[in-house]
Protein backbone atom coordinates (compact mmCIF):
# COMPACT_ATOMS: atom_id res chain seq x y z
CA UNK A 1 0.00 0.00 0.00
CA UNK A 2 0.93 3.33 -0.92
CA UNK A 3 -1.04 6.38 0.56
CA UNK A 4 -1.31 10.34 -1.14
CA UNK A 5 -3.22 12.94 -0.73
CA UNK A 6 -5.15 14.02 -4.28
CA UNK A 7 -5.26 17.92 -3.97
CA UNK A 8 -7.94 20.05 -5.74
CA UNK A 9 -6.36 23.51 -6.72
CA UNK A 10 -8.97 25.14 -8.75
CA UNK A 11 -6.56 28.48 -9.88
CA UNK A 12 -3.15 26.84 -9.79
CA UNK A 13 -0.27 28.95 -10.17
CA UNK A 14 3.56 28.20 -10.52
CA UNK A 15 4.10 29.67 -7.71
CA UNK A 16 1.61 27.77 -5.45
CA UNK A 17 2.96 24.96 -7.56
CA UNK A 18 6.47 25.63 -6.43
CA UNK A 19 5.33 25.72 -2.58
CA UNK A 20 3.17 22.75 -2.70
CA UNK A 21 6.02 20.88 -3.82
CA UNK A 22 8.28 22.37 -1.39
CA UNK A 23 5.94 21.22 1.24
CA UNK A 24 6.37 17.73 0.02
CA UNK A 25 2.36 17.29 -1.19
CA UNK A 26 3.43 14.53 -3.50
CA UNK A 27 4.80 12.08 -1.73
CA UNK A 28 3.44 9.09 -0.66
CA UNK A 29 2.83 7.44 2.93
CA UNK A 30 3.12 3.82 4.43
CA UNK A 31 0.06 3.93 6.11
CA UNK A 32 -3.32 6.20 6.07
CA UNK A 33 -2.24 7.08 9.77
CA UNK A 34 0.91 8.73 8.47
CA UNK A 35 -0.88 10.45 5.42
CA UNK A 36 -2.85 12.21 8.08
CA UNK A 37 -0.34 13.16 10.30
CA UNK A 38 1.60 14.87 7.43
CA UNK A 39 -1.76 16.64 6.77
CA UNK A 40 -2.27 17.79 10.08
CA UNK A 41 0.90 19.11 10.20
CA UNK A 42 0.52 21.19 6.55
CA UNK A 43 -3.28 21.83 7.09
CA UNK A 44 -2.88 25.63 7.10
CA UNK A 45 -0.24 25.63 4.38
CA UNK A 46 -2.01 23.83 1.81
CA UNK A 47 -5.34 26.15 2.27
CA UNK A 48 -2.95 29.12 1.86
CA UNK A 49 -2.05 27.68 -1.28
CA UNK A 50 -5.16 27.40 -2.95
CA UNK A 51 -6.28 23.94 -2.16
CA UNK A 52 -9.56 23.44 -1.83
CA UNK A 53 -9.97 19.98 -0.65
CA UNK A 54 -7.56 16.68 -0.71
CA UNK A 55 -9.24 13.22 -1.16
CA UNK A 56 -6.89 10.42 0.73
CA UNK A 57 -6.14 7.47 -2.00
CA UNK A 58 -3.74 4.18 -1.70
CA UNK A 59 -2.04 3.50 -4.69
CA UNK A 60 -4.03 5.99 -6.50
CA UNK A 61 -7.35 4.81 -5.99
CA UNK A 62 -9.33 7.66 -3.36
CA UNK A 63 -10.47 5.71 -0.27
CA UNK A 64 -12.20 8.46 1.21
CA UNK A 65 -14.12 11.53 0.31
CA UNK A 66 -12.75 14.69 -0.79
CA UNK A 67 -12.18 16.88 2.62
CA UNK A 68 -12.45 20.11 2.34
CA UNK A 69 -9.48 22.58 3.67
CA UNK A 70 -11.95 25.81 3.95
CA UNK A 71 -12.98 27.33 7.13
CA UNK A 72 -15.98 27.31 8.63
Amino acid sequence: MSFSWILTVPRPTPAGADALAELGASQTFDSAEEADAWLGEHFDELSFEGVDAVTLADDGTPVRDPMSLAEG
